[in-house]
């Protein structure tokens, strides 16, 4: 399962440590929870304080065995908050890399939750004003960093405000930005 010809982990290695020397620390953690959330790898840090993949991190995040029981694990305290929870079983347990509306209204069904009286506000809403879903054009969306660290954050609601403060969005992240 080669991918690369001619372009070595050190070439990669070598462009990412000189794109992240560029950034600030911040920003620097950003990149690398977009990067590892993009190409699904859990990243934990080891007790000298580097990154790296471990399978602890995966048994941290135990397969469950049906969306209803994910779901009732979670408790999302909102319609936007389920939204995420629903795409984000889609794609990490569904193995789907773009879900639509009638997907998450079906997965609602699925989970045997009250019916989403309007999906189409709360989908909308999920995504351009909590940030927790990404649109992909033609109707379909998936999880965002935002809203992949606030669903691993659920239940704790202490948690949830921590993810909601490292991924900023909206008005306010500009804000922070300008300052």
């Amino acid at each position: 399962m080669s991918k690369s010809v001619g372009y070595s982990e050190l070439d990669a290695m070598r462009e990412i440590d000189g794109a992240l020397t560029k950034l600030d620390g911040d920003a620097q953690q950003r990149v690398l929870d977009w990067a590892s959330s993009k190409h699904r790898i859990k990243l934990t840090v080891d007790t000298n304080g580097s990154e790296s993949p471990t399978q602890a991190a995966e048994a941290k995040m135990q397969p469950v065995k049906d969306i209803k029981s994910f779901l009732s694990l979670k408790r999302p305290a909102s319609f936007y908050e389920r939204v995420a929870s629903l795409v984000y079983y889609l794609e990490k347990v569904g193995a789907k890399t773009e879900v639509s509306t009638k997907e998450i209204t079906e997965a609602n069904s699925d989970a045997r939750l009250s019916k989403l009286t309007n999906p189409t506000v709360f989908v909308k809403h999920a995504t351009h004003t909590y940030g927790y879903l990404t649109p992909l054009g033609k109707r379909k969306f998936a999880i965002s960093a935002r809203g992949e660290a606030v669903v691993e954050a659920l239940p704790d609601r202490a948690k949830v405000e921590e993810a909601h403060e490292r991924f900023p969005f909206g008005k306010k992240a500009k804000n922070r930005t300008k300052k």
